[in-house]
């Protein structure tokens, strides 16, 4: 059975409801009936992301995570740096991620229901943070000599 999320329009929070729980019902089953199929999955947060790989989601998007890389892009575009640099600076921080996904998803699996946190995983997410600062340091040292010269336009009438 799937949800018509348009019957309750007067409800907004069983829209969002239903729309959240027939994704993931359709990755869920899609996955059982048809185990070749490769399910993409999109994320709204950390613990949704390891929700939906739980479920047996093959790939699974972040999408606040990846937007905000994008804004962050954005931001320092504007403030001057060249659009190529600015796109290098974030490659660290999508490697880093996909580096620790799964260390970081096992001690999630063993949380009990109820607790959102565990000293193990504590553990793990300072290390990811540790390595992260590497990375970006690694990668300021690097994209500094290959940028190209270049002056961010600006919004002269």
């Amino acid at each position: 059975m799937f949800f018509n999320p348009y019957l309750d329009d007067d409800r907004p929070d069983i829209i969002i409801l239903r729309a959240y729980y027939s994704a993931f019902i359709i990755g869920v089953f899609t996955k059982q009936l048809y185990s070749e199929v490769w399910v993409l999955a999109r994320d709204f947060d950390r613990g949704h992301g390891y929700e939906l790989r739980a479920a047996s989601a093959d790939d699974v998007v972040s999408e606040t995570y990846y937007s905000a890389l994008a804004l962050g892009g954005d931001a320092l575009t504007v403030m001057g740096v060249h659009p190529e640099r600015a796109r290098r600076m974030t490659q660290p921080l999508v490697a880093s991620e996909k580096a620790n996904e799964d260390q970081q998803f096992e001690p999630w699996r063993n949380i009990e229901e109820g607790i959102h946190f565990s000293p193990r995983y504590g553990e793990l997410f300072m290390k990811l943070e540790e390595h992260l600062g590497h990375a970006m340091r690694e990668n300021a040292r690097r994209t500094e000599d290959e940028a190209p010269a270049w002056t961010a336009p600006t919004d002269n009438p």
